[in-house]
C-alpha cells in the first residue's frame, strides 16, 4: 500500500509523487497544519469496517457510540514541528527508522520526519522541490538582456559593466538569463581586443617621437600639417600637393628638412588663391633663412614651402611650412644651426 502527501490547509498543492527531501522545510510564510493533521496518507482507503452492535453500560446515557476498535495514528504537534513521529516513515516500510543519505539504520533510529523550518535556501518561491524541476526561477535579467544586446553593438564599456551587474542580481535574485550575461561580457572584451589591435596595426606605419626632445625617433608616414620644424624627411620629386610626407630620424639619409613655420591672416570663406599664398609664402620663408647654417647649404639646395589649399584652408588650416630641398637623399645631419 503506497502513501501520499496530504497538505494542510492553506499550503499550495504538491507535485505529483513529491517525496520530502532529508533537509526540507515548508515555507515559513504557510499556516501551521491544524493539530492532529495527517501528512501522510494510504494511498488507497481502507475496506469499510463491519458496524459494531451498540451496548449500554450501566451509568452512560443511552445513545449510540463506536464500538472499540485501534486507535488510528497520531502525530506529534508538540512546539514549533510538525511530522510524523518516530515510529512512522514516510520512505520504507511501515515501523522502520527513517535514515537519510550517509546514515545507518542504526544511526538513525528513532529519527522523527525532518522537522519543518525554514525553505531550502537559493530556492524562493519554490514550495516544494523535486528531482524533475529545474533550480532557474523568476523572470529573465533585463541587465542580463541589455549586456548582450551592448556588446552585439561593440558598446564595449557598458556591455561589460551590464553583465557584471546582471550577474551578481541574478545569483541574489535567482533571476534567468546567466548565459545572456556572460556573453554579453564576452562580445564587449572581444570588441575591446579588435580595437585595441586595430589601433595598433594602423599605428604600424607611422613615425614616432621622443617624448623628451620631439625628434623623430622612428621612420614612417607622417602629415604634412603635423610637420615641426627640425623635421627631417623625403620630399617626392616633382610633388606638387601632399598631405603625407615619410619622416625620417635627421641620422638618416633624407633629401629634406623643416626649418620654419608660420601662419598666415585671411577670411575662412574667402581663399586668397595660390598666387597670393605663393607671394606670402615665398617672402616669410626668405626672411627666415637665417637659421640656417651655411656652411651646409651647397648651391644645389632650394627653398620650398608648403602652403593650404582652398579645402584646407577653409578647414581653417593657416600655416606656411619653410624646407630646404636636396637633390638626392644623400643628407646625413641636420642643415640647422645648433
Amino acid at each position: 500500500m503506497g502513501l501520499r502527501f496530504n497538505p494542510p490547509p492553506g499550503w499550495p498543492p504538491a507535485p505529483e509523487g513529491f517525496v520530502p527531501q532529508p533537509d526540507w522545510r515548508p515555507d515559513p510564510s504557510w499556516p501551521p497544519p491544524p493539530p492532529g493533521w495527517r501528512l501522510w496518507l494510504d494511498d488507497q482507503p481502507a475496506p469499510a469496517q463491519p458496524e459494531a452492535p451498540w451496548a449500554a453500560q450501566p451509568g452512560t446515557p443511552a445513545g449510540p457510540r463506536h464500538a472499540a476498535g485501534p486507535t488510528p495514528p497520531r502525530y506529534d504537534t508538540a512546539g514549533s514541528s510538525f511530522g510524523p513521529t518516530a515510529a512512522f516513515s514516510p520512505l520504507g516500510s511501515p515501523g522502520q527508522p527513517y535514515t537519510t543519505a550517509g546514515q545507518s539504520p542504526a544511526d538513525s533510529a528513532g529519527m522523527p520526519f525532518a522537522p519543518f523550518g525554514l525553505p531550502p535556501a537559493g530556492r524562493p518561491g519554490m514550495p516544494y522541490s523535486t528531482a524533475a524541476q529545474s533550480p532557474a526561477s523568476g523572470k529573465t535579467s533585463g541587465w542580463a538582456i541589455s549586456s548582450f544586446i551592448l556588446g552585439l553593438l561593440g558598446v564595449f564599456v557598458l556591455g561589460a559593466i551590464f553583465g557584471v551587474v546582471a550577474l551578481r542580481r541574478i545569483k541574489r535574485l535567482g533571476q534567468r538569463g546567466r548565459g545572456l550575461a556572460i556573453a554579453g561580457v564576452a562580445l564587449s572584451a572581444v570588441w575591446l581586443v579588435v580595437i585595441v589591435v586595430a589601433i595598433g596595426v594602423s599605428n604600424l606605419g607611422n613615425a614616432t617621437r621622443s617624448p623628451t626632445t620631439g625628434a623623430i625617433t622612428h621612420g614612417g608616414s607622417l602629415s604634412v600639417f603635423s610637420l615641426a620644424v627640425g623635421d627631417c624627411f623625403n620630399n617626392p620629386p616633382g610633388a606638387t600637393s601632399l598631405t603625407t610626407v615619410t619622416a625620417i630620424p635627421c641620422s638618416q639619409a633624407h633629401n629634406a628638412q623643416i626649418y620654419a613655420k608660420f601662419n598666415l591672416s585671411g577670411s575662412m570663406v574667402s581663399y586668397p588663391g595660390d598666387t597670393a599664398l605663393t607671394r606670402d609664402a615665398t617672402n616669410g620663408c626668405n626672411a627666415r633663412i637665417s637659421i640656417l647654417d651655411k656652411s651646409k647649404i651647397t648651391d644645389s639646395m632650394t627653398i620650398r614651402f608648403l602652403f593650404p589649399q582652398a579645402q584646407s584652408w577653409i578647414a581653417g588650416q593657416r600655416t606656411v611650412t619653410c624646407m630646404v630641398a636636396n637633390p638626392a637623399e644623400n643628407l646625413t645631419s641636420s642643415v640647422l644651426k645648433s
